[in-house]
């Protein structure tokens, strides 16, 4: 998964130096997923439905990134409800060990914060991922460029601005996307069938 941008170059000058500018406020977060396996029934129903539900990219859906291993989370904890009781099926809630907070205002399209750090499995050491659930964008996903101390420099820069106290989600950071193209599932055999999707950053802001 990687920020895709558009530019465009101003020209090469005599001495050999070329201006290259974005065009595109940043890029879009995109994910390209190739040769998925598809040899069991249960992996083609969920292919298909998976399909039906992203609606030839016409609906967005909050995508989850699951690259735990890249993120400052040491472990999982797991908790009930407030009153002390879990799930139906016994089960508990399940999170990170990772809070943190911006700990002042930033504006749109800003590219570094300040961080309220109160907790962290792991030092940061910039390359981390992180969303944050804006107000009217919904989650957005940010990586880490540099570290300061408590500031961070990131990018694609902030689709909303941010005010002091927004949580910046490192446990299980997530981005809304849309299908682009076509899930395309070549069959070669059953024992050898695969699929390919690719998912782009949605940018229509009509998240309900």
């Amino acid at each position: 998964m990687m920020v895709r941008a558009n530019v465009i170059s101003g020209g090469i000058a005599i001495n050999g130096d070329e201006s290259v500018i974005a065009t595109d406020g940043g890029g879009r977060w995109v994910a390209d997923y190739q040769n998925a396996p598809l040899n069991r029934r249960e992996k083609v129903l969920s292919w298909r439905a998976l399909r039906a539900l992203l609606n030839g990219g016409t609906r967005a859906i909050i995508f989850p990134i699951c690259d735990a291993r890249h993120q400052p989370v040491a472990s999982r904890q797991h908790v009930p409800h407030s009153d002390g009781s879990p799930f139906s099926d016994s089960s508990l809630y399940s999170g990170g060990d990772c809070e943190v907070r911006a700990a002042a205002n930033a504006p749109l399209r800003a590219t570094s914060m300040t961080m309220d750090i109160v907790t962290l499995g792991k030092p940061l050491i910039a390359g981390e991922r992180f969303s944050i659930n804006h107000p009217t964008w919904r989650d957005r996903l940010y990586e880490i460029a540099t570290i300061d101390g408590d500031d961070i420099t990131f990018r694609p820069p902030l689709r909303e601005a941010v005010t002091a106290g927004t949580e910046l989600n490192f446990s299980d950071p997530r981005c809304v996307m849309r299908l682009s193209g076509d899930m395309s599932a070549p069959l070669s055999g059953p024992r050898f069938a695969t699929g390919s999707l690719m998912l782009v950053e949605d940018m229509t802001g009509s998240y309900e």
